[in-house]
């Protein structure tokens, strides 16, 4: 641990403490000897003009607080540990969506890498050891993704030229965009569409046009979103006037037990053994992949539309392998 590192640490236990801090405590916190921590107590009130005294009546370090103002460091500093947790942030960060922030972040990440090299960590092993594995994404434009962002910080109605799924031509539309979404390794943006005026979620990389534009942004209220967002099943949203009651047994039980479909589901296990889940839904067509993803092991048992849709798509499966 340097020189600074120290400074850092005893500023942050000083300012943290409501009480005294024992000379063994802060020697434990300082990893470092007695005559270490004076010399760095004589530097922090002499060059630096820290508060630090020493509390004879109760036998420890504090800052003296009875000017009124509280002490801080010049600037802007931080510890070892981190320096390496905001790198490892940006890596995290340049893994899901590549480019995102490296012009913001990439003088930032170069002072970064260069602190922690003095101290004496190989920044590039350092970030091996995160790995995040974007199977099944669908890479978004960083141009885009920059636009939209900009909307939602700064509350900027946004022009998008967006194709939906089922859509032959891309179609203009002018949102107030809500939140950046991360589902299922790919982006999304909830946003107000100013002419369908309602709630609507578009997949980011299935816009090819985007530019922020005049007009009042519309903003919606947690509450609302919420009501919106969070009935439907997975992506889809809106209203979710169905019920599914699916049954799971032997690994696919255990392993759907520890997960979450839904965040108003409700689930119990039966006398035979089988983990019975319900979960409310609008469209099916997530929650139909969902469920066939557990072949055999899963069984619709209501409502019986949603039973004949998995029946369907298993007997199209059987007839495409010639059974």
């Amino acid at each position: 641990m340097d020189k600074w590192e120290k400074v850092v640490r005893l500023h942050r236990l000083m300012a943290n403490s409501r009480y005294c801090v024992s000379l063994a405590g802060i020697l434990d916190e300082l990893e470092c000897s007695e005559a270490t921590f004076h010399r760095i107590r004589g530097y922090m009130v002499g060059r630096l003009n820290a508060p630090l005294v020493y509390d004879r009546r109760h036998g420890g370090y504090r800052y003296d607080q009875s000017g009124g103002s509280r002490f801080e460091l010049p600037g802007i500093w931080l510890t070892a540990r981190e320096t390496e947790a905001l790198l490892l942030f940006d890596h995290a960060v340049e893994s899901l969506q590549h480019g995102l922030m490296a012009d913001l972040l990439g003088p930032i990440r170069a002072r970064l890498e260069a602190s922690l090299r003095k101290r004496g960590v190989r920044t590039r092993l350092l970030c091996k050891r995160i790995r995040i594995l974007n199977i099944g994404a669908r890479e978004a434009d960083p141009g885009v993704f920059r636009v939209l962002m900009r909307g939602v910080i700064r509350r900027r109605r946004v022009e998008i030229r967006h194709q939906g799924l089922g859509d032959a031509q891309p179609a203009v539309r002018v949102i107030s965009p809500q939140k950046l979404v991360r589902y299922r390794d790919n982006w999304y943006v909830d946003a107000f569409c100013h002419l369908r005026n309602d709630l609507r979620t578009f997949a980011i990389n299935r816009i090819d046009g985007v530019r922020l534009v005049q007009g009042r942004f519309r903003g919606v209220r947690e509450p609302q979103q919420e009501a919106y967002y969070g009935r439907a099943y997975g992506i889809f949203t809106g209203p979710a006037p169905h019920t599914a009651e699916i049954e799971f047994r032997g690994t696919a039980a255990r392993e759907v037990s520890r997960e979450g479909w839904h965040p108003k589901q409700r689930a119990e296990w039966t006398h035979e053994g089988c983990y019975r889940l319900r979960i409310p839904y609008g469209q099916d067509r997530e929650l139909i992949m969902d469920i066939l993803r557990w072949g055999e092991e899963a069984e619709v048992i209501g409502p019986p539309r949603l039973r004949a849709r998995v029946k369907e798509a298993l007997r199209g499966a059987l007839i495409r392998y010639g059974k």
